[in-house]
């Protein structure tokens, strides 16, 4: 009986514990699962440009070959950009605001949302290059 008691006073002690590591868990996944959803499809249009920016300067015969080898090179540096959001987006949102987040990102709006961001025209992407480009000739002239 003694034995007994024991175990339901270890398994009292530890559950609080198991519910922290399932909720950070969760929390994890949760976070992953947003960042998937939002900042990778940007990030993965990013480096197929590049990779394809890159392969296009190689041998027109070494092309394929090269951007096969690129895209797969950029394959851990995009999964340590990945947990960097990730790890970001877990210390930022509670698990109900990722489980929201989620909800959005997974819904035709989210799904516009991350589209038209991701789709912007050469002439948006212009102005907003040219507006930057405007700051950092400000913040040059005033040193």
């Amino acid at each position: 009986m003694r034995f007994m008691f024991k175990m339901v006073v270890v398994a009292a002690l530890l559950a609080p514990a198991a519910a922290v590591a399932d909720e950070a868990s969760d929390k994890a996944a949760l976070a992953r699962q947003v960042v998937e959803l939002s900042v990778a499809p940007g990030l993965d249009g990013r480096i197929a440009r590049m990779v394809g920016e890159a392969a296009a300067k190689q041998p027109a015969d070494k092309q394929a070959q090269a951007r096969t080898d690129f895209a797969k090179a950029a394959t851990g540096p995009r999964e340590e950009l990945i947990k960097v959001f990730s790890t970001y987006y877990a210390g930022a949102f509670s698990v109900a605001e990722l489980k929201d987040l989620v909800a959005f990102y997974t819904s035709p709006l989210g799904r516009k949302a991350v589209k038209v961001e991701n789709e912007k025209p050469a002439e948006v992407n212009a102005a907003i290059q040219q507006q930057i480009m405007k700051i950092v000739g400000a913040l040059g002239a005033g040193r």
